[in-house]
């Protein structure tokens, strides 16, 4: 009697399409699968065992331990009739008693197979590419909890094949964008270079409107200082603090002034690590300064000595934006509350993990639309008559609250208030912090 090579399966070619496309045949050796037969050997305690992909004419092994070869022919390998039923192990006692294997040369010679057990390695189609097997050179069987680990470890080698594929799609996806990104790059050299100047003017434009609006606000705020100061000029202690705070704006105005210098200059604003809550703290009289007399400003200033990195004069900028928009949109009595948080955040689609102060300006006025709410912080949006706005400052407030590591958030509907909400990442405690 002559040994029989095992049938073909039913679905050859679709099999032996999905084997080629992995691209792993005749590759080098991995860790990944020189593990898997590793914990086969271990776990069935055998000599031998192998990661074995069928070909259309051999069987080569990805993995192997306990032979000193690379591939057979198919003709001769056992994993051949394992891979006929996909669903199950194949379990071989004692390969001298069984007629598919009695006469092969691999059992009447080296390496003398007597056990074999083979658990298909599957793709998610249902194809089987080869086995986990191991072998052993006397008679002997699985046990149930052997043949479980065995299906287990082939459906791992199965993983790790699709995932092998996966990281080389990767690499080349990657390759083709970098010579996509070069060539675009060389494309675009030649544009960048004629529209530095033109964006130079355009940002200085726009630096110089968003000053000007900001400015407009401490205007408002020395205006009203002087008024007071006018109207108490009889009595000195007024007359002092409403000074004191005429004197604030002037220097958040000379900040200003600077910041558009500096930016004309390509030096740029100085970041410091400053605590929010203590600098808006210091700055309450020239706050209410910038809201009419019947409109309650508080303040719940509840985070303090938390460092966050920004430039002073554009906090004391954004707030004052705030509070502007505020009074307009109240038109009258009403009020407004300045407040400080801590809030850890994860799981946030638009902040990375981490701690954040949370500065929020709160008023009850009517509110706005979901579609308007949409819309106010691009840059020139504005619902106010021509003349009357810039549409810069809440653009301001969203790039002021960007740069600080976070994000600006709206909550408001008709009849419901406005809140807006910067987060702001913060670096750490105040006091371990360089100023």
């Amino acid at each position: 009697m002559t040994h029989r090579p095992a049938p073909f399966p039913a679905n050859e070619e679709e099999r032996a399409l999905s084997l080629e496309h992995l691209r792993v045949l005749d590759s080098a050796a991995e860790q990944g699968f020189d593990d898997v037969v590793l914990l086969a050997t271990t776990l069935c305690n055998v000599p031998i065992a192998l990661v074995s992909l069928v070909d259309r004419e051999r069987q080569w092994f990805k993995a192997c331990i306990g032979l000193d070869v690379q591939e057979t022919h198919r003709d001769l390998a056992f994993c051949a009739h394992a891979i006929l039923d996909p669903c199950e192990v194949l379990i071989v006692e004692d390969a001298t008693l069984d007629p598919r294997f009695e006469e092969s040369p691999l059992v009447l010679g080296p390496p003398y197979i007597r056990f074999y057990a083979g658990a298909p390695i599957r793709t998610h189609a249902g194809h089987a590419l080869g086995t986990v097997c191991v072998i052993d050179t006397r008679p002997r069987t699985l046990s149930a909890a052997q043949s479980l680990a065995l299906q287990a470890l082939a459906r791992q080698t199965g993983a790790l094949l699709q995932l092998r594929l996966l990281d080389r799609q990767r690499e080349q996806h990657e390759a083709e964008l970098t010579l996509q990104l070069e060539a675009a790059q060389a494309h675009s050299l030649a544009a960048e270079q004629s529209l530095n100047h033109s964006r130079r003017v355009s940002s200085l434009g726009m630096l110089t409107a968003s000053i000007a609006h900001d400015f407009n606000n401490l205007l408002q705020s020395f205006s009203a200082s002087l008024q007071m100061i006018r109207l108490r000029a009889r009595r000195p202690l007024d007359v002092e603090r409403f000074s004191d705070t005429g004197l604030q704006a002037v220097e958040q105005g000379r900040q200003l002034v600077n910041h558009l210098l500096s930016s004309v200059r390509r030096d740029g604003p100085e970041l410091i690590c400053i605590d929010v809550s203590e600098r808006i703290a210091a700055a309450q009289e020239l706050m209410q300064r910038s809201l009419s007399r019947d409109i309650e400003l508080t303040f719940d200033l509840a985070a303090h000595g938390w460092g966050v990195m920004c430039v002073e004069v554009q906090l004391h900028a954004v707030v004052m934006n705030l509070l502007a928009n505020a009074r307009d949109a109240l038109a009258g009595p009403g009020r407004v509350t300045v407040a400080t948080r801590l809030q850890a955040v994860e799981d946030d689609l638009q902040l990375a993990q981490g701690d954040y102060l949370v500065l929020s300006v709160s008023d009850n006025g009517p509110g706005m639309t979901k579609a308007l709410a949409a819309q106010v912080f691009e840059p020139f949006f504005t619902t106010k008559q021509s003349g009357q706005g810039t549409g810069l400052g809440l653009a301001q407030v969203r790039e002021f609250a960007q740069s600080a590591g976070g994000c600006v958030r709206l909550e408001t509907a008709p009849g419901a208030g406005t809140h807006v909400k910067l987060y702001l990442r913060i670096l750490g405690h105040i006091d371990g912090l360089p100023q």
